[in-house]
């Protein structure tokens, strides 16, 4: 290999790994959360854990890795413009092929790679992640239903339990109500204690000391009970095609492989769609990997022309190419399923594109004419000679009043590194978050408005989510850059600190967790809300779908502990319809159960009408009575329509009296004050990520922004794991919701306690 090769390639790999690391790091976050929710609250072993995260990086990396190149094409080559290196390539004679050689070349073998990545790898890897991911949800309670929530897990059964045992797999106080669900509560099972347990596809539910109830609607006189040590029901019998237990392991179009593929195309009794469908999956196996070559063949030329932005520069581009690439090849998925464009042509558009714009630029660089000498300057007029030697005061605005130079200077660098930061993060986002939606929009076609709206309120949950990781970023690249070009040791020589040249961030970091505050309790709970109906929109469903769960339109849970059950309602005269009203013990024995043709709201109370109540203790002298009217207390007819809200969608002090009525109830509040104190403890982390950085921002600035990407990932992805594992810990009560909720702060905090104290000022 010819030395300017291996020159080039050495320019090229350093930021191509980092862009590598860094993009997977964004696109892992997701799944990092999850199987950190997976892990704690099913007490999943550590293999199975791993197991599942090995089973996620290949769909990662087929896209993560074409992004990189483009990176590390744009910002290697970049340098060396910007260095005047490529100017002195042509100056000894060396052509154009002296950089298109060792590019392209790298370009061939890195589609090569992804090619049988994509082939060899994913499908199989997809196929064995959709099973995993099956069993998973099947067997973790959290996706069969929530606590203190209604669900039909299957039709036939709506199921109800109190709280998550200790062991985090079973839970205490179950209800069910079998039969369909427009009839009323006849046959009713209250239990202690159940679990689930799946045995090969089949999942049942266990029950512990439970109790049957039978009543007959037209005689209720004639009520059965029956008492069962353990008891179980089956709740799918079919995992692989069981639409009741919300799983499914079928094998999609893109667990399938290449030739399983060609079959369906060509498969006669596959619809259009279906077939249009395999034709996109079939193209876009080799699109994907041929993205490689066209972002070398449209990196070189653009690397070149791009003179004075640096690095910054080129990630900037690097990021607009790529947004472009996979706007347009998502998009080309619903063209294709429509039939607006074929298969081929829609998968192969935006590599069509690169390389006529790599041609086009390629060709205008060829053909550039040498710039023009420069002009002498005219001689200045003695006038304008006097107002230069004795210029006058340049008025400054108020806030650069406010600011030192110094501190204008720290600041700009900052804030550059941080618009780059939370750009490329936001906008990689939404660009997987709306790849993985493609699917439902082509099936669904939700209005532009609400797409639009989704992601509008989007962008502020995932802004919020990533706010300590940009802060971190930002902080070693604008204070990195110092260090690198020596102005540290400058301002050292001048008497100036360099936690002084700190403070400004450090304070602005500050400021940033009070913003992030204020909009996580102003903002966030509301677009939280937003964002969710728009999302059932996208996916074909009512907006207020999941507010209240599926199955638990006819139910209601009362804030004295009891379960109401009602047909029908008429909100504008405040009545309910067939109401059957459910009364329990602390540990959830059924002691009381009451139905009424009808209950009024009246005088602050439910008026009763033409009903009947049974009374389960032992020490009752009437177990069963009618009566024509009679008064109860409960909720008032608002809270019958009120929606069930997320943490995330509850201000502070809202979820601070949740969490104090549900306290004085009995029930376990760990989740929620884990994520009450999560609220405070998440801006406050943006601080702790900024001390943090300004040591490693000094100790290794010298070596480049790059150097400070590599540690800011590497730092990043410790908290991530930090946070995620120690905040569903304290949601499952293995640790003290506030530690839990503190702990990233703490431990990070601790560490950039020791290494400031360790740095030289």
């Amino acid at each position: 290999m010819r030395l300017i090769s291996r020159s080039v390639l050495r320019e090229i790999w350093p930021p191509f790994l980092l862009g590598f690391a860094a993009y997977t790091f964004v696109l892992l976050i997701r799944t990092v959360l999850f199987l950190a929710d997976f892990a704690v609250r099913r007490s999943a072993p550590i293999l199975e854990v791993a197991n599942l995260v090995v089973l996620s990086l290949p769909w990662i990396v087929v896209l993560t890795l074409p992004m990189a190149f483009l990176l590390g094409v744009l910002i290697g080559l970049g340098r060396l413009g910007v260095d005047s290196e490529l100017t002195a390539l042509r100056s000894c004679g060396a052509g154009p092929a002296a950089l298109y050689r060792p590019v392209l070349g790298a370009a061939a073998a890195l589609s090569v790679f992804v090619l049988a990545l994509y082939n060899l790898v994913l499908p199989p890897a997809n196929a064995a992640l959709e099973r995993s991911m099956a069993r998973a949800a099947a067997t973790s309670i959290v996706n069969v239903v929530a606590p203190r929530t209604f669900r039909e897990p299957r039709p036939g059964i709506t199921f109800f339990f109190d709280r998550v045992a200790a062991d985090g797999r079973s839970f205490e106080g179950v209800f069910l109500k079998l039969g369909d669900e427009s009839e009323p509560p006849k046959r009713v099972i209250v239990a202690r204690r159940g679990g689930l347990t799946l045995e090969g596809d089949h999942l049942w539910l266990d029950l512990y000391g439970s109790t049957v109830h039978e009543v007959d609607p037209a005689d209720p006189s004639r009520y059965r009970t029956s008492r069962n040590a353990s008891q179980r029901l089956l709740l799918a019998g079919d995992l692989a095609n069981s639409p009741g237990a919300r799983v499914t392991s079928e094998r999609g179009l893109r667990s399938q492989s290449l030739s399983e593929l060609w079959r369906s195309a060509h498969r006669k009794e596959t619809s259009d769609v279906g077939r249009r469908l395999a034709w996109v999956e079939i193209h876009k196996k080799f699109a994907i990997p041929f993205a490689c070559f066209a972002f070398a063949l449209v990196g070189i030329p653009l690397a070149e022309s791009f003179r004075r932005g640096g690095r910054g520069g080129g990630f900037a581009l690097s990021l607009l190419v790529i947004i472009v690439y996979y706007v347009l090849l998502t998009s080309g998925e619903t063209w294709a399923q429509e039939g607006r464009l074929s298969s081929g042509l829609a998968m192969w558009l935006p590599n069509i594109l690169l390389l006529l714009l790599g041609a086009a630029a390629a060709f205008g660089k060829a053909t550039a004419r040498p710039p023009h000498p420069p002009r002498p300057l005219p001689e200045p007029s003695p006038a304008a000679s006097a107002r230069s030697l004795h210029p006058g005061p340049r008025p400054r605005s108020a806030p650069a009043r406010m600011l030192s130079l110094l501190d204008r200077n720290v600041l700009k660098r900052f804030f550059f590194a941080l618009a780059l930061v939370l750009a490329s993060a936001i906008l990689l986002a939404v660009v997987v978050d709306y790849a993985d939606k493609i699917d439902e929009v082509a099936e669904h076609h939700p209005p532009a408005s609400a797409i639009a709206g989704y992601y509008r309120y989007f962008l502020i949950s995932i802004t919020l989510q990533i706010a300590p990781f940009a802060v971190l970023f930002s902080t070693l690249v604008g204070l990195g850059i110092l260090s690198k070009n020596n102005e540290d040791t400058a301002f050292k020589a001048s008497g100036v600190s360099l936690w002084r040249l700190a403070a400004p961030v450090l304070v602005l970091a500050c400021l940033g967790a009070a913003v992030c505050f204020a909009v996580g309790e102003y903002i966030l709970p509301f677009a939280e809300q937003r964002e969710a109906r728009y999302r059932n929109v996208i996916y074909g469903r009512p907006p207020d779908f999941g507010t209240k769960s599926e199955g638990s339109r006819n139910w209601y849970l009362a804030g004295n502990g009891e379960i109401w059950h009602r047909e029908e309602a008429d909100p504008a005269r405040d009545v309910l319809y067939a109401v059957s009203i459910f009364d329990f013990d602390p540990d959830f024995q059924l002691v009381q159960r009451t139905a009424a043709r009808e209950a009024v709201w009246k005088d602050g109370g439910w008026l009763l009408r033409q009903g009947w109540t049974r009374e389960f203790a032992a020490s009752a002298p009437t177990p069963y009575r009618t009566f024509l009217e009679e008064r109860v207390a409960g909720d008032a007819p608002q809270a019958f329509a009120a929606t069930r809200r997320r943490p995330e969608e509850m201000r502070f002090r809202e979820l601070e009296r949740l969490i104090r009525r549900l306290r004085r109830s009995g029930y376990a509040t760990a989740s929620l004050e884990t994520a009450l104190q999560t609220k405070l403890a998440q801006p406050a982390l943006l601080p702790v990520m900024a001390l943090l950085a300004v040591p490693f921002a000094f100790r290794i600035g010298r070596r480049g922004a790059l150097a400070g990407i590599g540690v800011g990932v590497a730092l990043g992805i410790l908290a991530l794991i930090a946070a995620a594992f120690l905040t569903k810990l304290g949601e499952v009560g293995a640790l003290p919701p506030i530690l839990a909720a503190w702990s990233p702060n703490i431990l990070f905090g601790l560490a950039a306690t020791f290494l400031v104290l360790r740095m030289s000022t």
